[in-house]
């Protein structure tokens, strides 16, 4: 349940952007968040498995929220270039996607390195 809420932070992350960004551009907007709904669902459905689960496939886990993430990218370029850089980093709000970018992938870099657990074994577990 904690993977598919991950999933819906970052597609919920990415539907306010694509949707004030691409305002003026209905068509580009609705396939954009299309897009990004249908992976978000796949990873949620994909996280609900079993397997997913397992520590062998924790490398997996942290790659499929990753590139989930970065289905952000093809639309961040296009918003670059249609609109200019200038007015991407202004009015597009690019810095705070590139922060809200570096954030999920170092967090998702921690989790795989199992930072803090590997270096403070059993002392930061909750339950």
């Amino acid at each position: 349940l904690d993977y598919s809420g991950i999933a819906f932070l970052i597609m919920g992350s990415f539907v306010p952007w694509l949707y004030y960004s691409f305002y003026c551009s209905p068509q580009p907007c609705f396939i954009y968040l299309i897009v990004v709904c249908i992976l978000g669902v796949a990873a949620i459905i994909v996280s609900q498995c079993d397997f997913f689960a397992t520590p062998q496939y924790r490398g997996v886990r942290a790659g499929v929220f990753v590139g989930l993430g970065l289905s952000g990218v093809v639309p961040t370029l296009h918003f670059m270039i249609t609109e200019g850089f200038l007015k991407a980093t202004t009015i597009g709000q690019m810095g705070w996607l590139f922060l809200m970018a570096v954030l999920y992938i170092t967090g998702a870099c921690l989790y795989a390195a199992r930072i803090p657990e590997r270096f403070f074994p059993g002392k930061c577990d909750i339950w």
